[in-house]
C-alpha cells in the first residue's frame, strides 16, 4: 500500500501535469488558517486542494473539521480526495468533492471530478458558479496567507 507521502507526491504531480495548476505546495501551514492541506494549488484566478487519505478512519475524521462541515470557510475553490484504489466508496464522498484513486503502481484514475479546462473563481459570474457542481466559495484571506507563505518558502530556498 502507498504511504501518505507517496500519495501526496503522486497527486501533486498529477495536479500540475493533468489539471495544469502551475503553483503547487504540499502540506503547508500558515498563520491565519488552521487548515493544513496536503496539496494546495493555484492558477491565476482559482484554487484547489487535495486531501490524501490512506485509511477510512482518517477520511471520516475529515468531516469533523469546521472547514468541511460548513462551520468555517475553507481554502480551495475545487476540492478533491485522493486515496489508494478501492479505499473510499464514491457514495461516501460529498457531491461537490472529486475523488481520484491511485493504483499500487502509481497510476491516477479520476473517479469523479469536473471535465474541461475552465475553472470558476470567487469573482466569476454567479451563473457559472451555480452550473459547476464542484465549485466552492473559498476564504480569500486564508488563501492570501497561504500564498504569502509559499512566496516566503520559495524565497528562502533561493538563498
Amino acid at each position: 500500500m502507498l504511504s501518505h507521502s507517496e500519495l501526496v507526491q503522486i497527486a501533486a504531480k498529477w495536479v500540475k501535469s493533468y489539471l495544469k495548476f502551475p503553483i503547487i505546495e504540499t502540506e503547508l501551514k500558515c498563520i491565519g488558517s488552521r487548515e493544513i492541506p496536503d496539496i494546495l494549488a493555484f492558477r491565476s484566478n482559482t484554487s484547489l486542494i487535495v486531501e490524501c487519505k490512506t485509511s477510512l478512519a482518517d477520511f471520516r475524521k475529515d468531516f469533523k473539521k469546521p472547514e468541511r462541515n460548513g462551520q468555517l470557510m475553507g481554502v480551495g475553490n475545487y476540492r478533491i480526495y485522493c486515496a489508494p484504489k478501492g479505499l473510499i466508496e464514491i457514495n461516501k464522498v460529498p457531491d461537490s468533492w472529486g475523488l481520484i484513486e491511485v493504483s499500487s503502481n502509481g497510476k491516477v484514475t479520476i473517479e469523479r471530478f469536473r471535465t474541461g479546462n475552465i475553472y470558476s473563481s470567487n469573482n466569476s459570474q454567479d451563473i457559472y458558479k451555480q452550473r459547476d457542481p464542484f465549485f466552492h466559495l473559498s476564504d480569500i484571506e486564508k488563501e492570501r496567507s497561504f500564498l504569502y507563505s509559499i512566496l516566503l518558502r520559495r524565497m528562502s530556498n533561493d538563498k
